[in-house]
């Protein structure tokens, strides 16, 4: 009887020590920003803005561009915030309901950046 209960102990914690060495790792570092829009006014004065606010989706691809990690929509506001390992991505603005705007995707290199 006290061997079943140690064996039993014993499978206990080895899942959880494999539940926690699977579990996902917390990632501290990413992008933020805002998207805008722009220009808005066929004609730019100064001090006047000419960029608004846009929601987006992005897609975040692996380093050579191949297969997609993560996949965001930005507020009604342009706000977004994407939690990231340190490494190099393709940015990849997809289109939306309409063909335009049209921005093409963009390299970015992303160093250790607590958010």
């Amino acid at each position: 009887m006290k061997i079943k209960i140690i064996i039993i102990f014993l499978i206990i914690i080895t899942i959880f020590f494999l539940l926690i060495g699977c579990a996902k790792e917390d990632l501290n570092s990413g992008i933020y920003g805002n998207i805008t829009l722009g220009p808005i006014n066929p004609v730019e004065r100064e001090g006047e803005e000419n960029t608004k606010p846009y929601q987006a989706t992005i897609s975040i691809k692996n380093q050579s561009g191949t297969s997609e990690i993560e996949r965001f929509t930005s507020d009604k506001d342009g706000r977004f915030k994407v939690f990231l390992k340190p490494g190099t991505y393709l940015v990849d603005p997809l289109p939306g309901v309409h063909l335009f705007p049209l921005q093409n995707p963009k390299w970015w290199m992303l160093s250790q950046i607590n958010l």
